[in-house]
């Protein structure tokens, strides 16, 4: 499978999506499952005759359509869940196209081989292509068994053209770290501009009934042609042409961008600007004193990416805020939906107090302190990890950073600091953030209670951290460390939703990292808490253990 640029790439990438593609079922099976339960309840059939719109749409439904297997579904799986999953896997993907090889030095010997760099793009985008339609694929093939079963009565042309729309959904992300990684050559940048641009889209488009002036922009929203029209209902809509006119558009973009591109001295890639004159060889960087130091040479890896990371979160964080009035004027309705609703449904997502989500606490935690905020917190320590430890070691850096008189430990521990000081920068801004929009939209949270949910938010991205750190460490592999911790992030964030619904594994609860983290109330309801510093004292475990397996492991081996 070595043979050519797009085997490589499946072979690569293989694990990976296997982990993805197996979730991605487990999940679509999981909320099929529960759609008898949402078609049989009277409760839920007279609130959808009551419920204004607007208030459905902040929770992905249509209330015209919602008790049908296709609107549920659109609803509670692929306007929120699944745009996740296929997001987060295809950027992942798009990344790794030029920027992963390019940052780890390997890309120079790929292209000494007598192939154009256009091939080796367009390859690789097709095997992502590949790739990435795995997981809709899955989901597609769960709901067709389970059509029947679970009374959904969906059409054949109904579930391909929703999956099909998804896949397209993920390859203009994918497409969008593409042409960000051709432009820089930086795997963190590309993947921090294509999940910022995908979170900023999604918000614009479910906010849109809310605000009169977010309805130009969500026209351009990937989202809103990709949902719009139900693809269930609809079918074929002219926003899945859209999709692939975009995906294309920017693929085309990062082969451009690539093409023209100086790997060996990373020159901009307009041309204009090699006729501007260097500067002296005597005058010094800005940020040169930076580079003195394990510490500021850290910091200096991830100084431009610190502020997309930030960014990421407090962007839906500030837009739920503001869209709390809108649905404060329909609190009642709104609490007498949740509670028609069942409540494993929550559950299963971390939201195991669903009547808070009526209140500011509640529905502002639900989006920016349980779902989007923790994954990006999660994938920028445990990516930090791989980025600034485990990948210098594959590269062959880290072994010429330790020819330097410097112990191993302090080479370890200087990194790790730093990048718990920028989870700690990242926590401090969402703090700021948090109390700007609360006195903006009067939401009354208690100041202590949002500095609680930051520190949480930020110990519980330390606790993974530490986590791959320690696996590492062991396994001497970055890509495997990423990818066990990420099997037990999944694992243990649906441990702690399910353990509240099913008894055999209710004692299994306690083991929940997320359970230290959210417990039974909403981050922004609750100061900090004693279990924090179980989150505190994993991660703090974990590079513990990875100094001392560090100190003593033999790096050539």
């Amino acid at each position: 499978m070595l043979s050519n640029a797009f085997t490589k790439t499946i072979r690569d990438n293989l694990r990976a999506t296997i982990a993805w593609t197996a979730g991605a079922a487990v999940l679509s099976l999981w909320l099929a499952s529960m759609y008898p339960y949402i078609r049989d309840s009277e409760e839920m059939k007279k609130l959808l005759e009551q419920i204004p719109p607007e208030v459905m749409a902040a929770f992905g439904m249509d209330p015209a359509t919602f008790l049908t297997g296709a609107g549920y579904l659109s609803g509670q799986l692929y306007s929120f869940i699944g745009p996740i999953i296929m997001i987060g896997f295809a950027v992942s993907l798009g990344a790794a196209i030029t920027a992963t090889e390019e940052k780890n030095g390997t890309l120079d010997m790929l292209l000494s081989a007598p192939i154009s760099r256009t091939h080796v793009v367009l390859s690789r985008f097709a095997a992502v292509a590949l790739l990435a339609a795995f997981v809709p694929a899955a989901m597609a093939v769960v709901l067709l068994v389970g059509n029947g079963p679970f009374g959904l009565r969906l059409s054949v042309q109904g579930i391909l053209a929703v999956n099909v729309g998804l896949w397209l959904l993920g390859m203009v992300y994918a497409s969008i770290a593409a042409a960000t990684g051709s432009l820089t050559g930086q795997p963190g940048t590309a993947r921090g501009v294509a999940l910022s641009a995908a979170v900023l889209a999604w918000f614009v488009s479910v906010f849109a009934p809310f605000f009169g002036w977010l309805d130009l922009p969500s026209k351009g929203s990937p989202f809103t042609w990709y949902i719009d029209e139900n693809p269930m209902l609809e079918l074929w809509s002219t926003g899945l042409g859209w999709l692939v006119i975009s995906s294309g558009a920017l693929g085309a973009a990062a082969v451009w961008l690539f093409a023209r591109r100086d790997i060996a001295t990373e020159l901009s890639v307009f041309p204009e600007t090699r006729l501007t004159p260097r500067r002296s060889r005597h005058v010094l960087p800005r940020s040169v004193w930076l580079l003195g130091s394990v510490a500021g040479k850290t910091v200096w890896d991830r100084r431009r990416t610190i502020f997309m990371w930030a960014a990421g979160i407090a962007s839906p964080l500030l837009i739920t805020f503001s869209a709390w009035p809108a649905l404060s004027a329909n609190a009642a309705a709104m609490a007498a939906m949740i509670g028609a609703m069942p409540s494993e449904i929550f559950a299963v997502f971390g939201m195991t107090d669903p009547e808070a989500l009526a209140t500011p606490a509640g529905f502002i935690s639900s989006r920016a302190y349980v779902n989007i905020g923790p994954l990006i917190m999660i994938i920028f320590c445990v990516g930090g990890v791989s980025t600034l430890v485990a990948k210098e070691e594959q590269a062959g850096t880290l072994d010429m950073l330790l020819s330097n008189p410097m112990h191993r430990r302090s080479v370890l521990g200087a990194k790790v600091a730093t990048l718990g000081g920028l989870a700690v920068l990242i926590a401090a801004f969402l703090t700021a953030v948090a109390f700007v929009g609360n006195e903006i939209w009067d939401t009354e949270l208690e100041p202590m209670h949002i500095i609680g949910a930051n520190v949480g938010l930020m110990l519980l991205g330390v606790f993974f951290g530490g986590m791959s750190l320690a696996l590492w460490s062991f396994l001497g592999s970055g890509g495997a460390a990423v990818g066990i911790t990420s099997a037990v992030a999944v694992g243990t964030y649906f441990l702690n939703g399910l353990a509240t619904i099913v008894d055999p594994i209710a004692p299994l609860r306690i083991l929940s990292p997320f359970f230290w983290y959210l417990g039974d109330t909403a981050p922004l309801a609750k100061g900090p808490q004693p279990a924090y510093l179980l989150l505190l004292l994993g991660g703090v475990a974990g590079s513990a253990i990875a100094a001392w397996r560090f100190n003593t492991r033999d790096l050539a081996v």
